[in-house]
């Protein structure tokens, strides 16, 4: 237990350290970097949130057993991930940096996984709030490619 304890804090700096330079990226206007970095932040997360899943299902070793319980697994591993707001803080950050590259489809599912990673009864209204903001741009790009269309 205490090798996974030192695992988590090491990757937790590392995702804290990971998420520093992606905001740091951003208000640059390095947006392609700072998705890289926060994709990479986030992968750590995923890595942290599996082993959590595999440490409460410590008794399954083999890969036949594992495929059998997945589900399982990922139940376990998103609660991980609604532990604190950090899964959602990132997704909503990638979602945003997706609008600005008028890459919708990205930004929307990353904003809905962010919604998916609210820890329960946490006020935070970011990922919900830029999902309808990018609905009117959506909305406004295509109100205006049609009108170029039929010029």
């Amino acid at each position: 237990c205490e090798y996974s304890t030192m695992v988590y804090y090491w990757g937790m700096n590392m995702v804290e350290e990971l998420m520093e330079q992606a905001q740091s990226l951003q208000d640059k206007g390095n947006i392609e970097e700072a998705l890289e970095r926060y994709s990479k932040a986030f992968d750590v997360l995923i890595d942290e949130a599996g082993e959590y899943a595999r440490q409460q299902e410590s008794d399954i070793t083999e890969l036949p057993e594992l495929r059998k319980i997945a589900d399982k697994l990922f139940a376990h591993s998103k609660v991980y991930l609604k532990k604190n707001i950090t899964a959602a803080y990132m997704r909503n950050a990638m979602g945003v940096l997706f609008a600005q590259l008028k890459d919708y489809t990205n930004a929307e599912q990353r904003l809905t996984e962010a919604m998916d990673f609210i820890p329960d009864g946490a006020e935070y209204n970011d990922p919900a709030d830029n999902l309808e903001r990018i609905a009117g741009e959506v909305a406004a790009a295509r109100t205006a490619q049609a009108e170029q269309e039929t010029e």
